[in-house]
């Protein structure tokens, strides 16, 4: 997992030509470089370094501390179920009940993978969009990417795109559904997301960030520590093994969890960083629909990316013609060639509107 990070490297270039929005970026650029980078430090705490120390109280432990160590990581360690609020020195440890049931805690062993299979998942709906758009845009605007000085190539360039708008007009239905059901599957991927490390956690989730708020604001005394509760620091482990007469011995061992430190400190964040994710991306999506449902808002957008002072008659020229295909793909244009550069391509397709309707 130590290339997670160069696997992303193409992801922090900022590309020439723009094929979608910022909240689509936020999700395959910002979210996976976030989760690549958690991967590769918690795979460095777990293979590199020392995610887990355990003793035994004796005074000559017949356990190698390696074997302990790998033994408990392996089959993970329990904590009593204590949440925030317990009395008690060390939340989750102490003399256990008659009817406690102990909390085993293997996550830790999966953390690393899981936020590489979220990154892949955040990825996957940019994978489509890229593969649906096929360089479309690029080939349409590659020549006139924010040129400040026109040559005989960008007014050529601009002729071409002229007379694709023109001769492929109603053509771009399937080019924009494609985009719209990948910002759909975004909407969908974040509250999966969410849910899903709600389920990895043990339901503890969910509710995580807002009990840290909470207990920040409380008076340090009363205060406990949910990141404690839900990532302990000192968990036990039972250690079986056969005595040389063939009896079952049992160890009850200390373990410590350092790599507990970063995993708390990563998934606060993740908290944070979805519950804001997830707010833009339902805002997104609900402008989406507005502006599919609502022609008047989709006229008024085209008509800022023109800028205010452009005649408006030959924005509404161009609009009339168009579908909502059509009206997508202007938008991208805009989003790739000086606002000047755009009103001419308006003004000739208008023309060409103009004529055709004669």
């Amino acid at each position: 997992m130590l290339g997670d990070l160069s696997a992303v490297k193409g992801l922090l270039k900022v590309a020439p030509i723009k094929t979608d929005n910022n909240i689509f970026r936020c999700h395959y650029k910002l979210t996976v470089i976030i989760l690549a980078a958690s991967t590769t430090l918690i795979s460095l705490k777990q293979y590199v370094g020392d995610p887990i120390d355990c003793i035994i109280n004796a005074e000559k432990s017949p356990i190698p501390g390696d074997v302990l160590d790998k033994y408990c990581w392996i089959h993970s360690t329990h904590t009593l179920p204590n949440g925030p609020g317990t009395e008690g020195p060390i939340p989750g440890l102490g003399t256990p009940k008659e009817d406690d049931e102990l909390v085993y805690h293997k996550y830790y062993q999966w953390v690393a993978f899981f936020l590489l299979f979220q990154a892949i998942t955040f990825y996957l709906p940019r994978f489509a969009w890229k593969f649906w758009e096929g360089g479309r845009m690029k080939a349409l605007v590659e020549d006139l990417h924010f040129s400040v000085v026109q040559t005989d190539v960008q007014k050529n360039a601009k002729r071409i795109l002229v007379d694709y708008m023109f001769a492929n007009v109603h053509q771009h239905h399937k080019y924009a559904i494609g985009f719209f059901v990948c910002e759909l599957l975004n909407t969908i991927n974040i509250i999966v997301q969410i849910f899903m490390v709600d389920v990895f956690l043990g339901g503890e989730f969910t509710e995580y960030g807002g009990n840290v708020v909470s207990q920040s604001a409380m008076d340090p005394e009363d205060r406990s520590d949910p990141m404690s509760y839900v990532f302990p620091k000192l968990t036990k482990c039972l250690f079986k093994m056969y005595g040389p007469s063939g009896t079952l011995q049992q160890y009850d061992a200390l373990c410590i969890l350092p790599v507990n430190i970063l995993n708390e400190k990563i998934f606060i964040f993740l908290w944070f960083w979805y519950i804001i994710l997830a707010i833009l991306t339902g805002i997104a999506f609900v402008f989406r629909v507005v502006t599919l449902v609502v022609p008047k808002v989709r006229f008024f957008l085209l008509k800022m990316k023109a800028g205010r002072s452009f005649d408006s008659s030959q924005v509404e020229t161009v609009f009339d013609r168009c579908h909502i295909g059509d009206w997508f793909v202007l938008m991208l244009i805009s989003s790739n060639i000086t606002q000047r550069t755009f009103q001419e391509v308006l003004q000739d397709l208008a023309q060409k509107f103009r004529g055709k309707e004669v």
